[in-house]
């Protein structure tokens, strides 16, 4: 069988892929900004959101599980739907096939950390909030590194 190299799509697939990866850096951006208006990148006021302030008065209640639940369910299903689309294009490039299966390994528990995070948070200890810090880090390393080796492939091409 031989194998799919993204330097030979046709022009319009490269497009659709460059349009892809760009929408979807987009989307992390905003993530970056919402957690930053959330809670400024700081795991006491990240703890503090999901637990509650009292300082703040009756307004800053822990998060219940329901809220916990809706968020999970929505990056439940758009975190991996995104993340198979890149290791599905990494498959496109000469990378070392070990490489792939790290990048996948690592996106998978970049995910798993960041979505059990709040639960963690909340119903364990407020000092795990960190676990934000480390699935985000992940799923940022694990997105990029694969999505600039798949725009390199897809308009330039590795070497053999």
């Amino acid at each position: 069988m031989e194998k799919i190299r993204l330097n030979q799509l046709p022009l319009s697939l490269k497009w659709a892929i460059t349009a892809f990866l760009f929408l979807t850096s987009l989307a992390f951006g905003v993530a970056v900004w919402q957690s930053f208006e959330r809670y400024e990148l700081n795991h006491e006021k990240t703890s503090q959101y999901y637990l509650g302030d009292p300082a703040e008065g009756e307004s800053a209640i822990p998060k219940p599980l329901g809220h916990l639940v809706s968020v999970t369910h929505v990056h439940s299903f758009t975190m991996p739907l995104v993340f198979l689309a890149v290791w599905i294009g990494l498959q496109g490039t000469p990378l070392a096939s070990r490489w792939k299966v790290v990048i996948c390994l690592g996106g998978f528990l970049s995910i798993l950390t960041y979505n059990t995070a709040p639960y963690v948070v909340r119903y364990y200890s407020a000092h795990s909030a960190f676990l934000f810090t480390v699935g985000g880090i992940g799923l940022f390393l694990f997105f990029f590194w694969p999505a600039g080796a798949i725009l390199y492939e897809t308009w330039r091409g590795f070497k053999d």
